[in-house]
């Protein structure tokens, strides 16, 4: 096995990975049952309801039986329906078009929000019943999302837009809590923005396991730009027929904001003490960096305007995030480049390689934020700063060249990778390695002091997932309660900007050393 196989590049509490494989496992897609705030029907490509959720009869009237094989446009108001068959003539498949139908059944009309999916093989109409929204103006929306955007372009820092963000959205939406999340490498997720209510528990900086949020479910938000739970204590809704006669299978509710949660989930929001939950990815670079998580004591439906307005604040974040994180990579590459641009001049004017590096107007552990260096070359190791014993050096050299390639390795948990090196961890828990022979055991070698790390977690991430005796049904687990876990024989994780600089560095030691030899 080579040592990049063995290296793992994570954040803090690297020995344990919650991400679990039996939560991902999950079929969410195929959970073949609705939420009772709105209906689904399932309509053939000549838009024949063929499929239609059993709580047809609450919304309209009439037992879902009865509007099964008929067409739509018995039900529905002509100039609404000829709009509708020009937009889906216009529209390719997958896409989602919203819509306002007006169902005439019983005698009455009854107005509903429409949300249409353009599957392949049939379309997917959710139904949600209209409301005389006075809680909002078209202006007030306008207003309050602008001030919003105001707020978050002042910001400074990702910690002050996840903080204004939290605030911004509480304030529009009224949810009792709001939280913003930020997943790491390993996709925990560490509350780095919150807005509550006083009597709401406080989750400012508490890590939550990745259980939470298994691997299906955080794949979902890529399809549906928001997951809404008006009330956890709802009855599932069926679908009639169960398999989709277009298909002959179950129909995939994957995107559809009315497909119902799994039971897990609920008990999840039972024991965190909230009756509705509203969340919203935050998406950048076509990656899940985090979520927006929306939590009520009450039942809460935010209306449809709502909802839209808090899918665009949603990517509004997203931006500003992006952005601000953006100008931290620039300005940290800026600052490495100079130092950089320095120690190559050094590099070049010095007798041997390891001068250029060692002394000068900068050096090379500036250049990596070390607090120790060492170089094993021609048969000798030079060091600097804080560093293990020479003898311990030429073990770890040793360790390399039987287990690393010609590429830069680097881990903030040597102890973990190398047991040996526990011995002297206050000096190198975090290792980085530029090969320069391999093969001779000549390297570049950084160092980096064991950082004592304490996670707070939001309840003790072990317990996260409780399994009943059959190995099979399982219960998330009932506190929150902070659980303080100090992670040991770890240091500072390397940046990506940092192992590039390594990489640059490299090169210009190696065209040094065939000048030097030539």
């Amino acid at each position: 096995m080579t040592m990049n196989n063995l290296t793992n590049n994570n954040g803090i509490g690297v020995d344990k990975n919650y991400d679990s494989d039996f939560c991902g496992s999950i079929p969410l897609h195929l959970i073949n049952l609705t939420q009772p705030h709105g209906m689904l029907l399932v309509l053939d490509s000549e838009l024949r309801i063929r499929q239609i959720s059993e709580n047809a009869a609450d919304h309209l009237g009439i037992p879902a039986e009865e509007f099964l094989e008929k067409p739509l446009a018995e039900y529905v108001n002509e100039a609404q329906y000829e709009e509708l068959l020009a937009k889906l003539e216009l529209r390719n498949q997958g896409e989602k078009i919203p819509f306002t139908l007006s169902f005439h059944t019983s005698g009455e009309e009854k107005q509903f929000t429409a949300l249409i999916h353009t599957e392949p093989a049939y379309l997917l109409i959710e139904l949600e019943e209209g409301a005389n929204y006075q809680s909002h103006t078209i202006t007030e929306f306008f207003q309050q999302i602008k001030y919003a955007t105001s707020r978050l372009k002042q910001t400074e820092s990702v910690e002050s837009i996840a903080r204004v963000a939290a605030e911004e959205i509480k304030r529009f939406t009224d949810f009792d809590k709001v939280l913003i999340y930020q997943f790491d490498k390993q996709w925990n997720g560490t509350v780095i923005g919150q807005a509550k209510e006083d009597d709401m528990s406080d989750f400012m900086g508490l890590r939550f396991p990745a259980s939470d949020i298994p691997k299906q479910a955080r794949e979902l938000y890529f399809k549906s730009p928001y997951r809404l739970i008006p009330t956890r204590d709802y009855t599932p809704v069926r679908l009639l027929p169960v398999i989709n006669p277009l298909t002959q299978r179950f129909t995939d509710l994957s995107d559809c904001n009315l497909r119902s949660v799994a039971g897990v989930h609920l008990e999840y929001m039972a024991n965190m003490g909230i009756m509705a939950s509203m969340s919203l990815p935050i998406i950048i670079e076509n990656k899940l960096w985090g979520i927006i998580s929306c939590h009520h004591k009450t039942a809460k439906n935010p209306d449809f305007e709502e909802r839209n307005a808090m899918e665009l604040l949603s990517s509004i974040i997203s931006s500003q995030l992006a952005a601000k994180e953006r100008e931290n990579v620039i300005s940290l590459q800026l600052t490495l480049r100079s130092k950089h641009a320095t120690l190559l001049e050094q590099l070049y004017n010095s007798n041997s390689f390891v001068d250029g590096l060692f002394h000068g107007e900068t050096n090379l552990q500036e250049l990596l934020s070390l607090t120790g260096a060492a170089v094993s070359y021609d048969g000798e190791i030079k060091t600097m700063g804080n560093t293990p014993p020479i003898q311990k050096v030429k073990e770890l050299v040793s360790w390399l060249r039987r287990n690393s390639t010609e590429q830069i390795f680097y881990t903030h948990h040597l102890p973990h990778l190398y047991p040996n090196s526990k011995d002297y961890k206050n000096e190198a828990s975090g290792l980085i390695a530029i090969p320069l022979n391999t093969e001779q055991g000549e390297f570049i070698l950084g160092f980096r002091e064991e950082t004592l790390q304490t996670v707070n977690w939001g309840g003790n991430p072990d317990q996260a997932i409780q399994l009943e005796p059959d190995g099979k049904k399982y219960h998330p687990r009932n506190s929150f309660a902070l659980y303080q876990e100090t992670v040991k024989f770890t240091s500072i994780p390397w940046l990506e900007e940092e192992v590039a600089a390594a990489e640059t560095l490299q090169n210009a030691v190696m065209g040094k050393i065939i000048r030097e030899k030539f």
